[in-house]
Parts: C-alpha cells; sequence; structure tokens
C-alpha cells in the first residue's frame, strides 16, 4: 500500500546502513544568494508525518500534539506529506487542514510549514499557495520557509530508489512568485554518493552545486549512533555557514528500521540518555541555526519523541511489534531545548530520574517464525538499562531488574548509568538520607518473546520540588 511505502520512507533501506534574514522578494530567482546567517532566534521544530495523526485525525488530536510539543519549548512542526490533492490519498489533505485549524484554534503562535516529499510540481505549487495566507505558516521576514526530503533538482539521489526531482526554481518558485509568494528554502538534499551520514566536503558540494537556489540546508540524520549524527551536523554546520546560509541541524532519539527486512531490519544503540546528551551537546556547541527533531511521529523507525502512551490507540496498524512510549526522550529533551535557546544550562532545582531499555534480550528469539530477525546493528548494543538522573544533592540509585538489583551512590548533577538486566519488572528507585526521594516502574523485560520488538521503552519520574529557601547546586 502506498500509505506504507510513504510511513516507512525505504528509499533510506538501500544506503550503505553503517555509515550513513529576511531575503529581498524575488532573490531566490535572480542570482546568487548573499543571504547572511540568521540573527534572530534559535528555532526548534519536530518532523512531523502528517500520515500518521498521533492521537487520529481531528482537530483536537492535533491541538494535543501542538500543546504537548509546545510544552517541551518546540516551536513548530515540519509537516511531511507524501502527496497531496491525490484521491487516493485524500488524509492528506485532510489532515493538513486540521492541523491548520488546531494551530489557528489554539491560537499560540505555533509555527507550521512543509517538509514536501512529493514531484508533482502542480501539487506543490497548490500546497504552498493554499497556506501561503495562514496565520500559523512559519515566514522569515516576507518569505514562506519550505523545507523537503529529496526530490533535488539534479537527482543526486546515489543509491536511493525513488528519489525524484522536481526543477525547483522554474517549475515551483518561479509560478510562486507571479503569485506574490516568495519562499525560503531550506532542504534536506542527499549527497551525491546517497550517505545518510555525510561528510564536510559533500556539504560544500551540495552548496556549491545550489547556491542559487538555496537559502540554507537541512541534514535529515536519523539512522546512525549519536557520535555519527553529531559529527554530521558538525560537517554540516561548518560548511552552511561557512557559505553564510542558515543551517538546520537534526537529532533523533533512537533508530530501528523495523520494516527494513532487506538488510536486516538495521538497529542503532543510541544508548538512551547518554545519546540525547551527547546530541545535544553537540548541538549547543556548534551552534547551528535552527534543530529539527527527526521525529516527532514516525511510528515505523523508532525516532519518535511524541509523549503519546500508546500510539496503537490511535494508528492500529502499528499493533505489532509494539511502540512503547518514548516520553521519557521528550522530558529530558526540553532540559537541552532550553539550553540551546537560552545559551544557559537550566539549574537542576528538582530531582529526576528517566529510564531508556529494550524490553527483551538480543538473544531472546521470536516464536513467531515468519518474523525476520534483526542482524544489523551499530553501536553497542548490549542488555542493559540506561538510566539518567538530575540530582539536586548526592543520593543512591537502586535498580532492581527481575532477579537483579544494583545500587549506586551518586553525586549531585548530571548521572548517567547502565545496569545489565534481567526479565521481570524494572523498579528505579533514588534515596537521600535514607528517604525515598523518587521510585518508578517500567514496563517488564520479557523471557519469551512472540515477534521481536527494538522499540525501546521510555519515562521518567520527579521528586518533590524543594522548599523555596534552600539553593540547589548546579
Amino acid at each position: 500500500m502506498l500509505v506504507f511505502r510513504l510511513v516507512f520512507k525505504p528509499m533510506r533501506i538501500f544506503l550503505n546502513y553503517w555509515l550513513w534574514l529576511s531575503l529581498l522578494s524575488g532573490l531566490i530567482f535572480s542570482g546568487p544568494i548573499n543571504s547572511a546567517r540568521a540573527a534572530g532566534p534559535h528555532y526548534v521544530f519536530a518532523h512531523y508525518m502528517v500520515c500518521n495523526p498521533t492521537y487520529g485525525p481531528s482537530v483536537q488530536g492535533f491541538e494535543q500534539d501542538i500543546q504537548d510539543a509546545q510544552a517541551a519549548g518546540i516551536d513548530g512542526f515540519a509537516l511531511n506529506l507524501g502527496a497531496y490533492d491525490d484521491p487516493t490519498q485524500g488524509y492528506y489533505n485532510k489532515n493538513v487542514a486540521m492541523m491548520f485549524a488546531a494551530a489557528e484554534a489554539l491560537g499560540t503562535g505555533f509555527k507550521l510549514f512543509f517538509s514536501v516529499q512529493i514531484t508533482n510540481t502542480t501539487n506543490i505549487i497548490q500546497l504552498i499557495s493554499a497556506y501561503a495566507g495562514r496565520t500559523n505558516t512559519f515566514y522569515l521576514g516576507t518569505n514562506m520557509v519550505v523545507s523537503t526530503w529529496g526530490e533535488s533538482p539534479l537527482g543526486e539521489n546515489g543509491a536511493v530508489p525513488g528519489d525524484g526531482t522536481v526543477d525547483w526554481k522554474n517549475a515551483v518558485f518561479a509560478p510562486l512568485q507571479q503569485q506574490g509568494i516568495s519562499v525560503f528554502f531550506i532542504p534536506f538534499f542527499w549527497p551525491t554518493n546517497g550517505s545518510e551520514l555525510p561528510t564536510y566536503a559533500e556539504g560544500v558540494k551540495l552548496l556549491n552545486t545550489y547556491t542559487n537556489l538555496l537559502n540554507g540546508l537541512f541534514l535529515f540524520g536519523a539512522a546512525g549512533t549519536p557520535s555519527q549524527v553529531s559529527q554530521c551536523n558538525s560537517n554540516y554546520t561548518v560548511a552552511v555557514h561557512q557559505a553564510g546560509k542558515i543551517f538546520m541541524s537534526s537529532t533523533t532519539p533512537s533508530y530501528w528500521g523495523c520494516a527494513q527486512t532487506t538488510i536486516g531490519r538495521r538497529y542503532f544503540e543510541t544508548d538512551g540518555g547518554e545519546g540525547v546528551d551527547l546530541e545535544w551537546q553537540s548541538i549547543i556547541a556548534n551552534q547551528p541555526d535552527w534543530v529539527e527533531i527527526v521525529t516527532w511521529n514516525d511510528f515505523n523507525e523508532s525516532t519518535y519523541i511524541s509523549p503519546v502512551n500508546n500510539p496503537v490507540q490511535y494508528e492500529p496498524q502499528y499493533s505489532t511489534p509494539y511502540r512503547y512510549c518514548h516520553a521519557g526522550y521528550l522530558e529530558l529533551t526540553k532540559r537541552y531545548i532550553s539550553w540551546y535557546k537560552t545559551g544557559v544550562a537550566p539549574p537542576i532545582n528538582q530531582d529526576a530520574l528517566f529510564y531508556f531499555y529494550r524490553t527483551h534480550s538480543t538473544n531472546a528469539v521470536a516464536s513467531d517464525t515468519s518474523d525476520p530477525p534483526v542482524t544489523a546493528f551499530g553501536g553497542d548494543v548490549a542488555n542493559v538499562v540506561y538510566n539518567t538522573l538530575l540530582l539536586t544533592a548526592p543520593a543512591q540509585l537502586r535498580v532492581v531488574s527481575g532477579t537483579n538489583s544494583a545500587s549506586y551512590s551518586l553525586g549531585a548533577g548530571l548521572q548517567q548509568v547502565r545496569t545489565p538486566f534481567a526479565p521481570g519488572p524494572q523498579t528505579f528507585t533514588v534515596t537521600r538520607n535514607s528517604k525515598t526521594v523518587l521510585t518508578v516502574q517500567g514496563p517488564p523485560i520479557l523471557a519469551a518473546i512472540t515477534n521481536y520488538d527494538y522499540f525501546p521503552a521510555s519515562g521518567y519520574a520527579y521528586g518533590l520540588m524543594p522548599p523555596t529557601n534552600l539553593v540547589a547546586q548546579p
């Protein structure tokens, strides 16, 4: 079915899985762009799969998405569309309309822009022109912001079958300019070798090839370990800023190519909160202009960061394997979004614990013999529970994993702990001076499995706020 092609985004699965301001109106068409980097605020967006409405296709459901995102400090959604004005996939038009209606009803200034993944230029023009005048459409100055996933003009798709070509300048932007719509274009284009983890030189080549087209560049980085994704974002930050353009970096919580059976259903270990910290520390150090979290709701590649507790309730096609809650990733990410935007690390004035783990061992064998095993691994894949703690003062952590238990004495501040897991209940308790500060239980680790499930579980708990007359340690 076409909808699954769009959800699964199989163009990526054929790649080498181990590597992987305001402009003057009309300037984009008239010659080289000499735009300066944005002097405005750092924005954080999330990549939203329009075909996967997190809470179901309704204005109220999209309102919940927006409220969840804004509560974390996210400024807007990049709306990924695999079709528009296609009678066989009418949900795209309907969902976009409801998303804009939800943003307008809330009236909170939430920004929306399109990440186009279609090649029909007539439909692209219809899409952009239909929403150019809406209240929540994201503009940089007088220019409507537009992005894309692939669809480069010269077809530099490397080993990415299906990544089409679009003559953006002549077939899209020029007709829009005649309608009085000027575009700020910040796409993700594949490097010529199709690598998901491009080098600095590959970024420079893209910029040189499209210097008269691009206002900025986006890197959709997801299929890799945290250190690989961070390095590629760093490569592009330097290249794009040297070109005097705006760079939109990426960050991703986890990655499992659940549907990518032809390449071993590749799984990249992102180390729970350790990976979140590594990627965001790199972003804070390198200072890209904007950040796009990839993704908000791609429930087929484990990159989702929406805090929805049970997406199967709204998306029944995702019942197997089970999609665990990723609220822990988003809650921890809040800290780094604030840090990136303000330039100041938020003080730790409340104890917090976050947990992240897979719910079965890599040695487990699924009883459903028709379910292909995971055979392609990247990173330090281990059967462990990852705990991230934010502590106002020294404390003790006790992890009970099935029949195993471990205790740790930890100092104040950010702490990262790994504990080998065992089948059974998973309980995490923080104590201080023999008193329980917080405790939380996560989903059980399974000894026997019917299907392979590399979607990590995550969650969090907070302790009580300290009295206001106490000074929390940084």
